[in-house]
């Protein structure tokens, strides 16, 4: 199901924001990217249908925060495995210290990052856009995770998160599914 590096080179498979970061990523650490129909993106189906673990599948939260009632919202973005959820009102708003989070609306989403809904990467997100990981994705050696369109997913190590500046790991940051 993983393409190698040759297959996807071009950018064919990924958004441009998400196949310019990896260009500054260790080669190593990137394993490769999956094709599925734009209809099967969804975690929820990707999942089961090409038998992935929901604990190796990671899902990045974008969100607008609040430092006041009155200051206008800025971005940042949560990165949690799938078989759990971003603990949005609790780990993500006391480490960025802010008064509100909310889940960015996804016209803005999409506009900022240059990418598809239901397709999000934490990878090639706008420089200076804080970036929580959940700090046991680096210890996850194959990690499916949003190619920033919908059709493909972009498998990496998760030690990829080492080499990106400005993340902010953080334990505990996703809550486990109900």
């Amino acid at each position: 199901m993983a393409l190698t590096i040759e297959d996807w080179h071009d950018g064919t498979l990924l958004a441009p924001p998400v196949f310019e970061a990896l260009k500054s990523l260790p080669e190593d650490l990137i394993l490769g990217v999956t094709r599925n129909s734009d209809e099967e993106s969804d975690t929820d189906l990707w999942c089961p249908n090409y038998d992935i673990p929901f604990a190796i599948t990671g899902n990045v939260v974008v969100t607008h925060t609040h430092k006041t009632r009155k200051a206008p919202p800025e971005f940042a973005a949560a990165f949690v495995t799938a078989d759990t959820r971003a603990d949005l009102n609790g780990k993500v708003k006391h480490t960025l210290g802010v008064s509100k989070v909310s889940f960015a609306p996804i016209d803005a989403a999409v506009e900022a990052t240059g990418m598809e809904s239901g397709g999000m990467s934490p990878i090639g997100l706008p420089e200076g856009w804080p970036l929580l990981v959940d700090e046991h994705i680096l210890g996850i050696p194959k990690l499916y995770l949003g190619s920033g369109i919908r059709p493909s997913k972009l498998v990496v190590n998760g030690e990829i998160f080492r080499h990106i500046p400005g993340i902010t790991f953080v334990e505990g940051l996703g809550k486990p599914r109900a």
